[in-house]
């Protein structure tokens, strides 16, 4: 099983055919100044592919996770249902994880980690920071 790609954005939506459409992808940082505030509402999306050979049930987890991987959130938990292809394809499929209302306790490293049948497939870091001081 591969990762064709995996990133968190502002928003994202699943479209015809399997096609994936976002708007501000490749975040990397939360600037937030009132740790008793949610943070910005975001989006994990990731595409995975295999062979013919790589069909049936999976189980998959995403998990939101600090630098000590403690679990923010539930983890969001599905199981893949992937299809025998037609010969000579590989499959493919979308995943489109929203998050809203997550409170961070502290400033510091965070990630989103994807487990797959119990490996982990992905795992895209983020920082939660105060936002910088403005200079004039």
């Amino acid at each position: 099983m591969d990762v064709n790609f995996a990133f968190l954005c502002d928003a994202a939506e699943l479209g015809q055919h399997g096609k994936i459409s976002a708007l501000g992808i490749g975040i990397q940082n939360f600037y937030i100044a009132d740790l008793d505030q949610p943070g910005p509402p975001f989006v994990f999306v990731c595409h995975l592919a295999g062979s013919s050979t790589e069909v049936g049930t999976k189980k998959a987890a995403v998990h939101l996770i600090d630098a000590d991987g403690n679990e923010l959130v539930p983890p969001m938990q599905c199981e893949l249902n992937v299809a025998k292809p037609n010969a000579g394809n590989r499959w493919g499929t979308g995943l489109l994880m929203q998050y809203n209302g997550v409170k961070y306790p502290r400033y510091g490293a965070y990630a989103v980690s994807m487990v797959v049948d119990g490996h982990e497939l992905v795992n895209l870091p983020f920082t939660v920071a105060p936002p910088p001081s403005r200079t004039a």
